[in-house]
């Protein structure tokens, strides 16, 4: 895994066993854009709930929706809605503000780029690369950008993630080197979220 930016954070494991007891800033992460050659949509999609997910899993972070607020508001109105209980209606005016938005567009996206090295001449990698941005949301400045990517062949010895089901939209690339390349690179974005 790369990190653009330099820098050596925890993995995603050792944040979760780390006790943090510091300020927990409101973030949420907004849908990712899809900019490279092949792929769609969903891809960007499946790509920012895991990172929803896994910045979530840190126990850094108040993790609010973003991108399916549409469903608690409607669940709000509806439950307010002379049909309900009102002591079991959702209370309307308690959403929660983000402080930082992060953003993030998928660059790269090749589950069949070249590698090689000077050992190994000639191997097939799978590559991921993502732009990410903090936002301010009060004042909508970019306070830190970086590029995160991840590799993995099959026939590399590194982080290989077994188990858990991909979103929608990825699922065709489990089991695979693209799985590892997903997951390093969302492991990368995690760490510069948390040491930024």
């Amino acid at each position: 895994t790369v990190i653009s930016s330099g820098g050596a954070g925890p993995t995603i494991t050792q944040a979760q066993q780390e006790s943090y007891n510091g300020p927990k800033q409101r973030i949420a992460v907004t849908g990712f854009e899809f900019r490279a050659g092949q792929g769609s949509r969903q891809i960007g999609d499946g790509m920012s709930d895991m990172l929803t997910d896994s910045l979530f899993n840190t126990g850094r972070f108040i993790v609010v929706e973003r991108e399916r607020l549409g469903d608690v508001t409607a669940e709000q109105d509806l439950s307010n809605s002379s049909r309900f209980k009102k002591d079991t209606a959702a209370p309307i005016g308690q959403l929660e503000g983000a402080q930082l938005l992060i953003r993030g567009s998928i660059t790269e996206f090749e589950p069949n780029c070249s590698g090689g090295s000077i050992i190994l001449a000639s191997t097939k990698e799978s590559c991921v690369g993502i732009n990410i941005r903090i936002l301010d949301a009060a004042t909508g400045r970019v306070v830190n950008a970086t590029t995160v990517k991840g590799t993995s062949s099959k026939g590399s010895v590194g982080l290989i993630f077994t188990g858990g089901s991909m979103p929608i939209g990825l699922g065709a690339y489990k089991n695979t080197p693209m799985e590892a390349a997903i997951r390093q690179s969302i492991e990368a974005a995690v760490q510069f979220i948390a040491n930024n």
